[in-house]
């Protein structure tokens, strides 16, 4: 992307480039920081169910809750955000993150933290994770020109997924080094410091006139309804998604009965996926643009079902890494994919309920299947995991080309609904 010159940005705010924009990249760095937490405390504390329960079912209990609020609350979150300042929202969600986890550093240094207690903090943490996850796609509306939310998407995608990557990685050497106590001590002072950022975030806004919740909840509804394509989508990553939380279950599984594999190296192939995911992020847009969105969003879908299936017969540590590293590549088209769509062809005054109504349908298949993938490998069937996932994959791409009518996607203009 072509910088422009410094008279230029000075002269006309809307052609800067990306780069350049003060308030997305410091709501970018935000969601990034969160992520970074959130990365280190989604692969720590399944681990450490793991090490209290001794089961795959402990395991996959911790994975499968922390997707519950986006089902329960996510819809509520989009009317919620639609209706109140972005500015409020980031300094009110980043300090309830930072509260929560200083709650649970206080517990497990009290010795008082179980299942159950894991439990309520994974789904507490998450929803309000979702929601300032939320609030960042109405920013990107707000800060970035229409014609450039492809590559913001795609610049925003690189840099979560490169803290994806880190989190893992840092998270499993934190834990070998300082323990799970540890780990989330660190996480809390990092949330902290994200809630002090969050008060340097304040973009030009105008509110909507208020109107009633319910009503303005059905108007989200309708917006949704309407955008056919949209709604298409959406049931095809209800299956992925289903997919990918059998993969990662089946996947940490694997390494740590089967491989053996300490923490560090189990962050260690469960961060390749973010490597995968920085450097295709850098070519996804070019490819949506050059291929059609359907096809870019189709084709990896049937890719993501081959990998699953190798990792199933992956003997050693190197070809997991190898697949996971691919796992994250391929992921990242069909992320962007939805993603990008769903902005390009929503207005802004809809976006916070069109993604909380699409955030909570995506994650309706997880609990479920990453619930039965936990029980499944503790009966000695951590093959099976792998086939549900890639049959839920298969599913998906069968969705598309004969329910949705896609076919085999080709180039496809992009109509806004």
């Amino acid at each position: 992307m072509p910088r422009a010159s410094c008279q230029n940005v000075a002269s006309n705010r809307k052609a800067r480039p990306i780069p350049y924009n003060r308030h997305f990249l410091t709501a970018t760095g935000i969601v990034a920081t969160l992520v970074l937490a959130q990365s280190m405390l989604s692969f720590a504390l399944p681990l450490l169910a793991l090490e209290i329960s001794g089961t795959g079912t402990g395991l996959a209990l911790i994975k499968g809750a922390g997707f519950i609020p986006n089902i329960l609350f996510a819809v509520f979150v989009g009317v919620i955000n639609d209706r109140m300042r972005k500015a409020t929202g980031f300094r009110l969600y980043t300090l309830l993150l930072a509260a929560s986890c200083a709650i649970l550093w206080a517990m497990m240094l009290a010795d008082r933290v179980n299942i159950a207690s894991l439990v309520i903090f994974v789904i507490f943490l998450n929803a309000v994770g979702y929601a300032l996850g939320n609030l960042q796609f109405t920013l990107l509306r707000l800060t970035v020109p229409e014609d450039r939310l492809s590559d913001a998407t795609a610049l925003n995608s690189a840099i979560n997924a490169t803290i994806t990557t880190i989190g893992p990685a840092v998270g499993g050497f934190t834990l070998l080094t300082l323990g799970s106590t540890g780990l989330v001590g660190i996480v809390t002072l990092i949330l902290l410091a994200n809630a002090v950022a969050a008060f340097t975030v304040n973009p030009d806004e105008t509110l909507p006139p208020p109107s009633p919740f319910w009503p303005s909840l059905r108007e989200g509804f309708a917006v949704f309804a309407k955008n056919r394509e949209l709604v298409m989508m959406t049931i095809a990553v209800i299956l992925t998604n289903a997919a990918a939380g059998a993969f990662i279950v089946g996947l940490l599984l694997k390494l740590k009965t089967q491989l053996g594999a300490n923490d560090f190296e189990t962050g260690l192939v469960v961060a390749a996926a973010g490597v995968g995911s920085v450097i295709a992020a850098t070519y996804a847009p070019r490819i949506r643009r050059h291929i059609g969105y359907r096809a870019a969003f189709f084709w990896p879908i049937w890719l993501l079902g081959l990998l699953s299936l190798a990792t199933a017969a992956a003997p050693t540590l190197l070809i997991l890494f190898i697949i996971s590293f691919l796992e994250g590549a391929v992921s990242i088209f069909y992320d962007i994919g939805i993603w990008s769509y769903r902005q390009e062809s929503t207005a802004a005054a809809h976006m916070g309920r069109v993604a909380g109504i699409t955030g909570a349908i995506f994650k309706l298949g997880m609990p479920p299947v990453i619930f039965l993938a936990g029980w499944l490998a503790d009966a000695d069937a951590l093959t099976s995991v792998f086939l549900l996932s890639t049959g839920l994959f298969i599913g998906a791409a069968l969705f598309l080309s004969l329910v949705a009518g896609w076919g085999l996607p080709r180039k496809a203009t992009f109509t806004k609904a």
